[in-house]
């Protein structure tokens, strides 16, 4: 009992109490301070034009890592960029999914390619090709002509044609297997 009220005094409260009550508490608002630093800071930094040094297509977890788009590893470029589960425009692109926890998109590739360049892995299905040597023995495919606008690879050796729509182009390759 109080000396004053009458009552009896209540218990005091063990630190083990408060310990059990305040870490839970931080570790919710640490939580959710991390995911909102994440959301906010989310720097989607992926646009249309840029190249890509690419090893995969099909799913991933990260932004793919950019090329200087006359680089041998720039074998890709980002022709358009749609919601995750969105189509590509019109055209024979290759996707990529990049699903992150706060930004899921599709990028829709296109070869990034010159007359004459040879590639490797061209007709795998999701490993990347890449610009290789003409002389490489690994070579399955070789430019034969690109133009910048939707064409026909009618005057030309190409066995296979890429044609996209956004932007308007053309690559005609001829496999060399």
């Amino acid at each position: 009992m109080t000396e004053h009220s009458g009552e009896p005094a209540r218990p005091r409260r063990s630190k083990w109490f408060w310990v059990g009550i305040l870490v839970p508490v931080a570790i919710v608002v640490l939580s959710a301070s991390s995911w909102i630093v994440g959301y906010l800071s989310n720097t989607d930094d992926v646009q249309v034009g840029d190249c890509y040094a690419i090893t995969t297509f099909g799913d991933v977890d990260a932004d793919p890592a950019k090329a200087d788009c006359g680089s041998n590893e720039a074998n890709a470029k980002a022709g358009a960029k749609v919601d995750a589960g969105g189509a590509c425009p019109a055209g024979e692109y290759d996707q990529l999914v990049v699903d992150k926890t706060f930004a899921s998109y599709k990028l829709c590739m296109m070869i990034n390619a010159k007359q004459g360049d040879c590639l490797e892995n061209f007709l795998a299905d999701s490993v990347a090709y890449q610009k290789v040597a003409c002389s490489e023995p690994t070579k399955d495919a070789e430019v034969v002509k690109v133009v910048d606008s939707v064409a026909t690879c009618d005057d030309t050796e190409a066995t296979h044609l890429k044609s996209y729509s956004t932007p308007p182009s053309t690559v005609c390759v001829k496999s060399t297997k």
